[in-house]
């Protein structure tokens, strides 16, 4: 039993080494399977890069031709939806809404409903603290004097004072004249733009690039100055949802940004990785975000569709040198050409035809026409005809006739 449990032991380790060997011998685009090598198909990235339903459709053949081709493959279903899909509004969404609270809020302030043009104006705020802090600024500014207008008519004087500096920290080149606004309003936010409060600081929890009043200042978490007065905080980062908070620095208090991270589903963070490759400032960073898309969803080959002049054109990249080809218009073939450039067609291979060698055929005898048979015939008639003449001139040799014949001699046995 133990000589049986050994040997049992030591094919199990050798099938299990063998096993282990096998993957650093198989060809890159292999995999293993239940013990034998099964080769896969390239996968290949189809990107839209500018959001055109002409380039959509055309990339969206090009990924059904790519799902039946037998070398080429599109990438993971959620990730080629992200590559060519619309790209999510998200943040004009959030815009579109917050105008919306902007113009409710204006309209209540002409009916002097300031209590409801309060809500309205805070509600858009809220809506603009998960927008990225460039797109908006301007409208947060707006959005605070409407509530500094809304908080000045509750008789809300510190409140309203608070509202009309962050509007002047928002937008510094912002003037009101007597034909918009009431002379109080220009009164009140005139006074919030002058003298100095000093200085406090704000304390920022959380990871991402930092932004305080639509100014980028560093990385949190950190503690970063500011004035005394009421400022908004946003936070944002490549793969998280931009996300703000505002905060209120005394002089005896600093303000607290803590802002919890946004996760992004994967479709999202794919969405990012494609607009920093359309919206690359240079070649360089084009090429490194390009790099960093192709190996989030696994690729080392791309196609970048887009539309110049009303004409769709396309470019391949790979992993390799040289990276990006040449642009080229779509011609008439469409997907197939592009096809064909990513798995062009193997040439016809040419096989060496040589000349057959002549074997001369064997040449089958009977048995009495074979060499030896012929000559052991020949030897046994020799052998005949001599030993036949050799008898035939045989002649015993002459003996002499003893005439006398007589009996035996006496004392002899038999005489008598």
């Amino acid at each position: 039993m133990a000589a049986r449990t050994l040997i049992v032991c030591s094919l199990a380790l050798g099938g299990s080494v063998a096993r282990a060997q096998a993957p650093s011998t198989r060809r890159p685009d292999a995999r293993v399977s239940d013990g034998q090598i099964q080769l896969t198909r390239r996968p290949v990235a189809v990107i839209d890069m500018t959001n055109d339903q002409a380039v959509r459709d055309v990339a969206n053949k090009l990924l059904e031709r790519l799902a039946s081709h037998g070398e080429l493959a599109p990438p993971a279903i959620s990730d080629a939806a992200a590559l060519v899909d619309r790209l999510p509004p998200d943040d004009e969404l959030r815009v579109g809404d917050a105008q919306r609270k902007l113009s409710s809020a204006v309209q209540n302030l002409a009916q002097r409903n300031f209590r409801e043009a309060a809500i309205d104006a805070v509600e858009g705020q809220e809506l603009l603290l998960h927008v990225m802090p460039r797109a908006a600024i301007t409208l947060y500014a707006d959005l605070a004097l409407a509530l500094g207008q809304s908080r000045l008519g509750e008789k809300k004087d510190a409140e309203a004072r608070e509202a009309f500096a962050l509007t002047y920290r928002l937008d510094p080149a912002r003037t009101l004249d007597d034909l918009h606004y009431l002379p109080e309003v220009v009164e009140m936010f005139e006074a919030a733009k002058t003298g100095d409060p000093g200085v406090g600081t704000i304390a920022v929890r959380g990871a991402g690039r930092v932004w305080i009043d639509g100014q980028e200042i560093g990385s949190a978490p950190g503690e970063f100055k500011a004035a005394i007065g009421r400022h908004v905080v946003w936070l944002t980062g490549f793969l998280r949802e931009a996300g703000g908070k505002e905060v209120l620095v005394t002089a005896t208090r600093s303000g607290d940004a803590t802002i919890m991270d946004g996760p992004l589903t994967r479709p999202q963070k794919v969405v990012r990785f494609r607009t920093a490759v359309s919206q690359a400032p240079d070649p360089a960073a084009r090429a490194s975000a390009m790099a960093a898309l192709a190996a989030f969803v696994h690729v080392h080959d791309a196609v970048l569709l887009s539309a110049v002049n009303g004409k769709i054109v396309w470019q391949t990249w790979r992993d390799a040198e040289p990276g990006f080809s040449a642009l080229r218009e779509l011609g008439r073939d469409g997907s197939f050409e592009i096809l064909n450039l990513l798995a062009p067609r193997p040439a016809p291979k040419l096989i060496a035809v040589s000349e057959p060698q002549l074997v001369p055929p064997v040449e089958t005898t009977r048995w009495y026409q074979r060499r030896p048979v012929q000559v052991g015939l020949v030897a046994t008639v020799v052998a005949a005809v001599v030993g036949g003449y050799l008898w035939a001139r045989y002649k015993e040799p002459d003996r002499p006739w003893n005439t006398n014949i007589t009996g035996p001699p006496s004392g002899s046995p038999g005489a008598p």
